[in-house]
């Protein structure tokens, strides 16, 4: 009951809304939709977090065999930056550091995949909302407007209420969505943080020349 309650309650809401108010339901469903993908994702790169330091603590060793095994098997960025430097050890320091830099550079534009459309959504849907309310303000002016005689003030109050509704679903879309790219650009911030430091770290160990 409860739920049919609720259910109706949101159609109703959809209604008063308008159109505008479906783009920003879509537009709520992608950026959480997204959101998950992300977090999924950044947990499975996060997994064995001590195979960099045990990759690097093989490099020092000179142990550079088993350094590219561990690299290889382990998941995310920052193994997959080590074993491209293990890779190309026996280059000179300049294409070591390119290709140690380049391996970084896309492994860092594979993290921040997707994460603009949750910015471009949590951006636009307060414009989208605001854009509601004013056509919204603008049909029930017209409806004030073309009435005959007394202007009654419950015509007025609930065509201002219903032409509010967009503004209110576009900031319950955007605080989430803007809250959420925070969270995932802080976490690839980690990712590029490590990727930096044990990449820097291991063409010190692995360049041939200084």
């Amino acid at each position: 009951m409860d739920a049919f309650f609720h259910h109706s309650v949101l159609q109703g809401w959809l209604a008063k809304g308008g159109p505008l108010m479906y783009l920003l339901l879509f537009g709520s469903v992608v950026s959480l939709t997204l959101g998950l993908e992300r977090s999924l994702h950044y947990l499975r790169a996060g997994l064995k977090k001590n195979s960099s330091r045990l990759v690097h603590a093989l490099i020092e060793a000179g142990d550079y065999e088993e350094a590219l095994a561990v690299a290889d098997a382990s998941p995310g960025p920052v193994a997959a930056v080590l074993a491209e430097g293990i890779r190309h050890r026996e280059a000179d320091r300049a294409l070591l550091e390119e290709s140690v830099c380049f391996r970084g550079a896309v492994e860092l534009q594979r993290l921040n995949k997707r994460l603009h459309v949750i910015e471009l959504i949590g951006r636009l849907a307060p414009l989208i909302g605001l854009l509601g309310t004013v056509m919204g303000m603008v049909t029930a002016f017209q409806k004030v407007a073309g009435a005959q005689g007394a202007v009654d003030p419950a015509l007025l109050a609930g065509g201002i209420w219903e032409a509010l509704i967009t503004t209110v679903a576009g900031l319950c879309v955007a605080i989430p969505a803007m809250t959420i790219h925070h969270f995932l650009e802080d976490r690839v911030g980690g990712f590029a943080y490590q990727m930096k430091h044990y990449g820097t770290e291991a063409v010190k160990h692995l360049g041939q020349r200084p």
